[in-house]
């Protein structure tokens, strides 16, 4: 069969599938013959088009009906070739709820009309001059489909409910399937149970809750614990896509909803997977939003079938539509915390083999920020990479794989921030000697021997802030302490958190902290803190400030446990800072960070000179400090890196008259070098400001 890949367009309304004329001939399409839609795996269609150009050359326009069964949205490629049907003999069908019905033979056919069959599609059937829809899948065809049903076929209509049509994102799973999320696992399972109810001695259903929200962050894997959620409770799963009812009138898509209802009714026990729906919400029209609201309430009668609204924003979601017996229930799945990457990892690499010294589990935990889609994409990059490399079978992914594919790979989870394990130790620090001690104290201790603090009894300080002039390491701290307590490294900029839409800053600060819990243990660093913890005093604030400031305080209080995260702040202006965020139980240990002494001065020196220059040139750390009066470490950093290029510079230079082989790459740092730095590199603050700064440790 010849084809040609089309793009989808969906119309509006229910009609005719419309092909260009065009492609009709590239597929040698005959009169009789009836065109296949495939899109992706197993997922295909078989109708009767309609030619016209007036679509385009390069798109298929298909109705709404035939979307949902493609699973398509728009905007997809399709694969089109032309099929020739043949004439059923036989068919078989039965109606999708659990009926028993007599006859009906002729009426099936009347229906189908000269419509294309195949196994499993579900054609609907109207009773009754009309009063009365029922849903029939097609069992079986002979020959096997796509047929026509003549009235020389055998029509079988067989007692229901039929079996249940299912696909790859719709199939439940069992829980080997599933790695880690154990908890919420267990939330959504007995959500579902208690959505389902039970029906009285009278046939009544007993008052509960029509279903739940499913919310959570893009790619966390709510469809697939729902899933696993519809296996554990002996479930079908019956999905409604969004723009099957984005693209339909209010009554569409109560019809719509009406059907799959009726379907997920005669599966025995079904679940109606509303996907997406906080985007149905916000742009579907005021007709069709009532329509799902007056749908939701009309399912508390309907026992033994659970609605689930899948939502990554549950503001949207309007109160009304969370109260009562409807959608009342809402489990949220988190970002995964380590142990959660780590088994769903593991999970992923169960059907492959792996080198026999890699810790899979290991890679994920170390795999921070990595949702469960990023965890595909890893694992998915690490057997290419494996392909790539050998082409031995069995095919094994060796450690090097997973950790280039963690190179290569971007994780979704942390937005706004960059998180990381630091390699920065305090011996890349010079001097602030009292300020790594406290550091020490305040956060690798509570991090690396909790038990301690559990057996005198007290609590760890909540929170650190790091003040002092810019340039003077209070970054380079926060990373050192993180490293030394093998804790993961989140570094967010206060000034990005700011929004000006109302409530988008709280929900940021939230999110941070959320994710900082699911990677604890977790040093959460806020770079100019005083950017969203300005005092709420000040007359020039905005009201979004003051809520910002409110969120911030709520997550130091620790409404939410934070668990194994500690958060430093870091300000050169910490008299901005609201009053509140300095009291006991927030940032309640204030650590100056101050200008580098002429002894620390020389340690930053040596630091930065180390593997720079060789012994034949004899550095004097102690008189470059002494003329760095009032530098800062960056500031140092600075001069470095300026005798760095006057070095590369001079050797090029000896390169182009021939005095030094080309093949030699040895560049080192001369004194001289660091003496012409000096001459360019001022320091980058003023006396004033210095002397300004000289009065930050008086806070009160």
């Amino acid at each position: 069969m010849r084809t040609v890949d089309l793009t989808v367009a969906i119309r509006e309304s229910d009609g005719a599938t419309v092909l260009p004329v065009s492609v009709a001939d590239v597929i040698d399409l005959d009169d009789d013959d009836v065109i296949r839609l495939e899109y992706g795996v197993g997922n295909e269609v078989v109708t009767t088009p309609e030619l016209d150009d007036s679509i385009g050359k390069d798109r298929v326009l298909i109705s709404s009906e035939l979307s949902g069964r493609l699973g398509v949205e728009g905007g997809e490629t399709v694969a089109v070739g032309a099929v020739s049907p043949d004439t059923a003999s036989r068919i078989r069908l039965a109606p999708v709820p659990r009926l028993s019905i007599q006859g009906g033979a002729q009426l099936l056919r009347d229906a189908v009309g000269d419509a294309p069959l195949t196994d499993g599609e579900t054609v609907s059937v109207s009773f009754f001059d009309g009063s009365l829809s029922i849903p029939f899948r097609v069992l079986s065809t002979d020959p096997s489909g796509p047929v026509f049903v003549t009235t020389e076929t055998d029509v079988r209509i067989e007692d229901g409910p039929a079996p249940v049509e299912t696909s790859e994102a719709t199939t439940p799973v069992p829980r080997s399937a599933v790695g880690g999320y154990e908890d919420t696992a267990e939330k959504i399972e007995k959500s579902l149970v208690g959505a389902f109810g039970n029906e009285g001695r009278t046939g009544e259903i007993a008052p509960r809750r029509v279903g739940m929200l499913l919310a959570g962050p893009h790619g966390v894997g709510k469809t697939h614990l729902l899933r696993y959620a519809a296996w554990a409770t002996n479930a079908s799963i019956h999905r409604v896509l969004p723009q099957r009812l984005l693209s339909s009138s209010g009554e569409t898509a109560a019809d719509h909803l009406r059907s799959v209802a009726t379907t997920a009714r005669g599966s025995g026990r079904g679940v109606i997977h509303l996907d997406a729906f906080d985007t149905v919400l916000d742009e579907a029209n005021a007709a069709t939003v009532a329509a799902i609201r007056e749908w939701v309430d009309r399912m508390k009668t309907v026992g033994e079938v659970a609605v689930v609204a899948e939502v990554t924003d549950l503001s949207a979601v309007p109160v009304d539509l969370r109260q009562g017996t409807r959608l009342s229930k809402t489990v949220t799945v988190p970002e995964p915390g380590r142990s959660d990457r780590g088994a769903i990892l593991s999970t992923l690499a169960s059907n492959m083999s792996v080198g026999a010294s890699v810790d899979v589990a290991e890679i994920g935990s170390r795999a921070f920020g990595y949702v469960p889609g990023d965890l595909v994409s890893l694992w998915l990059t690490a057997a290419e990479l494996a392909a790539q490399r050998t082409d031995a079978e069995p095919l094994a992914i060796s450690e090097a794989d997973f950790e280039e594919a963690l190179e290569l790979t971007e994780p979704s989870g942390f937005d706004q921030s960059t998180t990381d394990i630091p390699t920065t130790t305090f011996d890349d620090i010079g001097g602030l000697d009292e300020a790594k001690r406290e550091l020490i104290r305040a956060v690798k201790w509570p991090l690396t021997n909790p038990e301690l603090f559990e057996a005198i009894d007290i609590d760890p300080p909540s929170g650190i802030l790091l003040y002092g002039p810019p340039g003077t390491g209070k970054t380079m701290l926060a990373r050192a302490v993180s490293s030394t307590s093998n804790a993961n490294f989140t570094a967010i900029n206060g000034p990005e958190l700011m929004n000006r839409y109302v409530g988008e800053s709280e929900r940021a600060v939230r999110r941070v902290f959320e994710q900082a819990r699911s990677n604890a243990p977790t040093v959460l660093f806020f770079d100019e803190v005083d950017a969203i913890g300005m005092t709420r005093a000040e007359e020039n604030n905005s009201p979004a400030t003051d809520r910002v400031v409110s969120q911030l305080l709520t997550e130091l209080d620790g409404v939410e446990r934070r668990g194994a995260v500690t958060v430093v702040g870091a300000t050169n202006r910490p008299g901005r800072l609201d009053d509140a965020l300095l009291r006991p139980g927030r940032f309640d240990r204030l650590v100056s960070v101050p200008m580098p002494d002429a002894a620390a001065r020389a340690e930053i020196f040596r630091i930065h000179l180390r593997g720079r220059v060789t012994g034949d040139y004899d550095i004097d750390v102690r008189a470059l400090a002494e003329q760095t009066e009032g530098y800062t470490g960056s500031d140092i950093a600075a001069i470095v890196r300026e005798a760095g290029l006057l070095a590369i510079e001079s050797r090029i230079r000896e390169r182009s008259q021939g005095r030094t082989a080309a093949t030699n790459p040895t560049v080192r740092i001369r004194e001289r070098d660091l003496k012409r730095a000096l001459e360019t590199v001022d320091p980058s603050l003023s006396p004033e400001t210095r002397t300004r700064y000289d009065s930050l440790d008086q806070l009160g």
